[in-house]
C-alpha cells in the first residue's frame, strides 16, 4: 500500500475512535453518525487502492508547503466570511454583516454535553477532519466514474463545479437531518464553507490539508465564540 495514504488512515482511525467515545459518553445519536461517515470514508479510500487499484489523488498528505497550506485554509477562512456577508445581503440583510455570520455560524454547533473541552475538540478539530475527508473522497468517486481527475487544471470543467455544487448542497441537508440546524442562513453559510472546502481540495490536486485546516479554523472560532463567549461576539469585534 502506498505510504502516501498512512496518515490518513492513522487519523481516520483516531477519529474513529473519538468518535465511538463521543457515542458511548457524550451523545448517541451523533457519535454514531459520525462513526459511520469515518467508516465510510476508510472504506472508499480501501475500495479505490485496492479493489480499483486505482493511486488516488484525493488524500491528506502530499507533502504541499506546509506554509501554503496554512495560507491557503486562512485564505478561505477570510473567503468565507466575506462570501456569506454578500450573499446573506440577498437571502436576509439584516444578517448581512460579520457579528452575524460568526454567531450563525456558532448556531451549527449544538452543546452535547456539559464539558465545553469536549465540544471544542468534537466540533472544532474531529468533526472537521471527517466531513471534509469524506466529502473529498466522494467527491473524486463521482468525479471518477466521469473520467475528471481531481485537479486545479480542472477547475473550471462544468461536470466537476456540478459534482462541487451537488454535495455542498447535500451537506447543508444533512446539517438539517443530523444536526436539526433550520435557520435558512445558517445553511447557506454551511453550502458555501463545503463550497470552499472542495475547490481548494481540487486546487491543491487532490491534498486534503488546506481544506481540513480551513474546516478547523472556522468551526473551532465559531464552537470556541458559541460555547465559551455565550454568543457575546459583538463584544469580541469591537462594536
Amino acid at each position: 500500500m502506498n505510504k502516501t495514504y498512512f496518515k490518513e488512515i492513522a487519523l481516520t482511525v483516531g477519529t474513529f475512535f473519538w468518535f465511538l467515545f463521543v457515542a458511548t459518553n457524550v451523545n448517541q445519536v451523533l457519535g454514531q453518525t459520525y462513526q459511520g461517515f469515518t467508516a465510510l470514508s476508510m472504506l472508499l479510500l480501501i475500495i479505490g487502492i485496492t479493489i480499483f487499484d486505482k493511486d488516488l489523488r484525493v488524500t491528506y498528505s502530499k507533502q504541499n508547503n506546509i506554509l501554503s497550506t496554512i495560507l491557503m485554509a486562512i485564505g478561505g477562512y477570510i473567503t468565507l466570511l466575506i462570501t456569506s456577508v454578500f450573499v446573506l445581503r440577498f437571502i436576509d440583510p439584516a444578517v448581512a454583516n460579520i457579528n452575524s455570520v460568526l454567531n450563525l455560524m456558532g448556531a451549527t454547533t449544538p452543546a452535547l454535553s456539559n464539558s465545553k473541552v469536549i465540544n471544542l475538540i468534537t466540533f472544532g478539530i474531529v468533526i472537521p477532519f471527517v466531513e471534509t475527508s469524506l466529502w473529498a473522497r466522494v467527491m473524486e468517486f463521482i468525479a471518477d466514474r466521469f473520467h475528471i481527475q481531481i485537479t486545479k487544471q480542472n477547475i473550471k470543467k462544468i461536470g466537476l463545479i456540478l459534482i462541487i455544487l451537488i454535495l455542498s448542497v447535500g451537506f447543508g441537508i444533512f446539517h438539517i437531518t443530523a444536526k436539526g440546524i433550520s435557520n435558512i442562513s445558517s445553511l447557506i453559510i454551511v453550502v458555501i464553507m463545503m463550497i470552499i472546502s472542495l475547490v481548494m481540495v481540487v486546487l491543491s490536486d487532490g491534498e486534503t490539508k488546506a481544506a481540513v485546516y480551513f474546516h478547523v479554523i472556522a468551526n473551532t472560532i465559531a464552537a470556541y465564540l458559541s460555547l465559551f463567549m455565550s454568543g457575546s461576539i459583538s463584544a469580541i469585534m469591537g462594536s
